[in-house]
Formats: C-alpha cells, sequence, structure tokens
C-alpha cells in the first residue's frame, strides 16, 4: 500500500510539474518590439540594472548608465532615440506587462534583461533564441555581446564563449563574450 502511494504521488507530482511548466512556458509571449515601447523598455532596463549589476561600476559610472534609462528624467523622444540604435527587438510580456527585453543588431547584442520575478523561467534563453534566429535571417554569423559579470554564466551556458578578459567600458566592468551561430 505504502509503495503504491508513494507511487501514485511520484505520478501526480510529475503531472503538476509538467503542468506548471507548461503553464510557465504559454503564459508570456515573446513578440518584437520597437522604439515605440522605450518607455516600458528603460523601466524594466533600469530597475534590473538598479538591482543586479551595482557592484560593477564606480559610482558616478553606474549612475550615469542608468540616467539613459530614467524614463522620468528623459523625455520619449530621447528614449526612442536610444532605442532607434537598435534593429533587433523582442520583448517577453505577461499579463500585458514587459518582464524581458532583448535588443540590438546584425552581430551585437545591446541589452538582455529579464524582470527579477521571472529569472529562471526560460524567459531570457528564448529572447536569446529569438534574437538569434534573426540575426541568421541578417546574414550574421557571429555574435558579439559586452556582458554584465552578473550574466556571464547565463551567456555561457548559452552558448557564448569569453574572448578576452574583463574589460572597462565607460567605468563598468563588462565581460566581452561571442557565439558562432550556423543557418
Amino acid at each position: 500500500m505504502g509503495y503504491l502511494s508513494n507511487n501514485r504521488f511520484c505520478f501526480y507530482w510529475h503531472i503538476c510539474y509538467i503542468y506548471v511548466i507548461f503553464i510557465i512556458m504559454i503564459t508570456y509571449k515573446a513578440i518584437k518590439i520597437s522604439h515605440k515601447n522605450s518607455p516600458i523598455i528603460a523601466d524594466l532596463v533600469y530597475k534590473t540594472y538598479a538591482k543586479f549589476n551595482k557592484g560593477e561600476a564606480d559610482k558616478e559610472s553606474f549612475k550615469n548608465y542608468l540616467s539613459h534609462y530614467n524614463s522620468s528624467a528623459n523625455s520619449e523622444d530621447d528614449l526612442a532615440s536610444r532605442f532607434k540604435t537598435s534593429n533587433i527587438n523582442f520583448g517577453a510580456f505577461f499579463d500585458g506587462k514587459l518582464v524581458g527585453v532583448i535588443r540590438g543588431k546584425k552581430g551585437r547584442i545591446i541589452n538582455l534583461f529579464v524582470d527579477e520575478h521571472f529569472h529562471n523561467k526560460g524567459i531570457g534563453k528564448n529572447l536569446i533564441k529569438l534574437f538569434e534566429r534573426q540575426a541568421i535571417k541578417e546574414n550574421s554569423s557571429a555574435i558579439k555581446i559586452r556582458s554584465s559579470l552578473y550574466a556571464v554564466n547565463f551567456y555561457l551556458k548559452s552558448g557564448y564563449k569569453k574572448t578576452t578578459g574583463i574589460r572597462l567600458f565607460k567605468g563598468i566592468k563588462e565581460q566581452p563574450m561571442k557565439k558562432i551561430i550556423k543557418k
């Protein structure tokens, strides 16, 4: 009886586990976004960078980086002009709220940020896959990124390799990385 109970529990647990994963995978959608979404993109970048990247720059550089994404201090036009530099842009939405964003251009990821409450749910991984597919369509053979130190392990798991040691870019510590992509 105990054996059957445990097996039944295991069986139900696996069904529940699979169901939860299925729910998580279908409750957000990743779509192309444009510079018209710049205020909500800026808010996500600002909030996430402030939370996870504080120790990666000197105080002035950290403040300066955040100032570019402060939607209450920048006009919509200023934010939009900043985001127009990227032509590959995808956002992940959950219940109508932006919870993840990736943006860049042929051969380079500029930003990848996921709301802290949605880490480890596959959103970043799926955004990278969308970006890579689009980069292939644009005839890129490799994608580069200057990764934050916080995100290095995420990129390593996604197939990116360190190209040099840690560098300083505008007072911010970054790890240059690259991935060769195939059609």
